[in-house]
């Protein structure tokens, strides 16, 4: 957690309800002292299996790059790698997003500035390009070339005031798009051209009409199988936007006819479904010093059949503190998303789900092989019922969902990668599909509900927990649990092949540790592991979903028992 007055803080997750402090540990007792960080994300830069840090500053003249060292700690290398975007400029950095832009199979950075500078001088909203095979997580600056300087020249002084970055593919033509929520009248969406370079289509798309545009999420949250686009900003400045995806790179303002306009002073934001029914709610932190915004409530919308109704208090949901960051996640690894909240100069709140999971649900984390390692731009539809009708309105099979993968920010902060689906009373579903940033297609067929569903490219899915690869779980697993924690060599040798960090990563923290094991073997116990039936079929073809050949459907009664992933 990134702090303006102090060092910032990484607390890991103890996986009994408890986080610990473990920065010194992790980064040294010298971590950031005396800097002002502000945003911060999360991603696999150099496909080694791990998760990098990049951490954004404020009244400083350059960033910082984390790398994961696999040994529970981090080393600073953000000159070395070229990403810290060091000048003489006084940086104002907000927030980074991940993304394979040009699919060469590695992470991009896009970083994000509110700043005015000096005549003559860029800001630092820039575009690093991930060098790749060549140098994987060493980066080259590509902004001019790739055509995506914000950068407004008034004369006296340079200007840009970007707050929210995100890739995306908004037209469906297989490449990651950037969008860029920002203050004053300066929200971008560009579109990758394929060349390496982007042009800029934020007046013909419909979008960017928010005068104070700050918090930004992209989701399918009609269920048509097209990314919409949602941005906070202040009420008595015009509102929210809520832009639906038409198709050919038009947007349709919804703001008012779905009834999201009034976020008060918004901030953070991100669609959620927090009771698993199968749709997409939505949050926006909000609060500024102010007597109007001075105690604005977060405000929760629930999803009700297509329109949003404000139920903030009946949902628990009453922080009136300047919230900033927002980010979802499933901290308690019970099934349902809970809330994360960083609020200005006061103590952050987290909001844990009880009773989420009362309907069923799927996770599902994607690992790539010959995409990026963690499945960034990863397309992943779900049908239901591959017997049910077409929806005439939104152009797919009744039921249809979909996701795709980000490391996007939400206004300084980032919700977790693994994907989330609520089920509804469905303890089992026809089709799960994925489109991977290299193109390859993979379709899963009869997929248990309540349960971390691990997705690697181009394999037979994985069976969590599996250790010894019989496709059976039993105390045996336990045994290579633990010869994989004690002896790695050892394990490798008895089960080559197996790749142990996510076989055995039973929490879906993407870490194989002891907690993985006392998980494992708790749910062992109480024959709460759902074993996956799917296999791994190509060619199917998707998002085309009208034109799948249906399959018998199994019907039979939906379990009683709820287990985690």
């Amino acid at each position: 957690m990134t702090r303006s007055d102090v060092s910032a803080i990484l607390y890991r997750n103890n996986h009994d309800g408890t986080f610990e402090d473990v920065t010194t540990s992790f980064f040294g007792a010298n971590h950031l002292k005396n800097v002002n960080t502000n945003g911060v994300g999360a991603a696999d830069i150099d496909n080694d299996g791990d998760l990098d840090l990049y951490v954004t500053a404020q009244n400083t003249n350059r960033y910082y790059l984390y790398i994961n060292q696999g040994n529970s700690s981090f080393q600073e290398q953000g000159v070395s790698r070229n990403a810290v975007i060091q000048n003489s400029s006084t940086h104002f950095g907000t927030s980074p997003a991940f993304g394979d832009y040009d699919q060469d199979g590695y992470l991009d950075l896009y970083v994000s500035e509110w700043a005015t500078q000096p005549a003559g001088v860029m800001t630092n909203n820039r575009l690093l390009h991930n060098r790749g095979s060549d140098a994987p997580g060493f980066f080259t600056d590509v902004t001019t070339a790739s055509q995506v300087v914000v950068d407004d020249d008034q004369g006296g002084a340079v200007i840009a005031y970007g707050f929210s970055p995100g890739f995306a593919d908004l037209d469906g033509d297989g490449r990651p798009d950037l969008a860029l929520g920002a203050d004053f009248h300066s929200s971008k969406l560009f579109w990758n051209n394929g060349d390496g370079t982007f042009s800029n289509g934020t007046a013909a798309a419909g979008v960017g009409k928010g005068i104070n545009d700050m918090g930004s999420v992209i989701a399918d949250y009609n269920g048509d199988g097209k990314l919409d686009w949602f941005t906070t900003a202040i009420v008595n400045s015009e509102g929210n936007h809520l832009y639906r995806n038409e198709g050919n790179r038009v947007f349709s303002d919804q703001t008012d006819a779905k009834g999201v306009r009034d976020g008060g002073w918004g901030w953070g934001t991100n669609f959620i479904d927090f009771d698993n029914d199968g749709d997409l709610d939505l949050i926006n932190t909000n609060g500024f010093v102010g007597e109007q915004f001075l105690n604005d409530q977060t405000r929760f919308w629930r999803n009700d059949n297509g329109q949003y109704v404000e139920v903030s208090n009946q949902v628990g949901i009453t922080d009136t503190g300047e919230g900033r960051g927002l980010l979802t996640f499933d901290y308690d690894n019970d099934g349902d998303l809970d809330i994360f909240i960083v609020n200005h100069a006061g103590q952050p709140v987290l909001y844990r789900n009880d009773g989420g999971n009362n309907n069923n649900y799927l996770r599902i984390k994607t690992v790539g092989t010959q995409s990026n390692r963690d499945g960034i731009g990863a397309k992943i539809t779900i049908v239901p019922d591959l017997e049910a009708d077409l929806d005439p309105a939104l152009g797919v099979i009744q039921g249809t969902m979909f996701h795709e993968v980000n490391a996007n920010s939400t206004y300084l902060a980032q919700s977790e990668i693994t994907a989330h689906f609520g089920l509804g009373n469905l303890d089992q579903v026809d089709l799960v599909s994925i489109q991977w940033p290299s193109g390859d297609v993979q379709n899963f067929f009869n997929v248990d509900a309540n349960q971390l569903f691990i997705a690697t490219e181009g394999q037979a899915t994985v069976l969590v927990g599996d250790m010894d690869g019989n496709g059976v779980l039993n105390a045996f697993d336990t045994d290579d649990f633990e010869l994989a924690l004690s002896d790695p060599d050892q394990y490798m040798l008895e089960h080559p092949g197996i790749d142990p960090n996510i076989v055995g990563d039973i929490t879906g923290d993407g870490v194989l540790d002891a907690f993985d094991v006392s998980n494992f073997e708790s749910r062992l116990s109480r024959g709460s592991i759902p074993v996956p039936e799917p296999i791994t079929l190509a060619g199917i073809g998707v998002p085309a979903l009208a034109l799948v050949g249906r399959r018998p459907r199994r019907h039979h009664a939906r379990r009683s028992t709820t287990a985690g992933g």
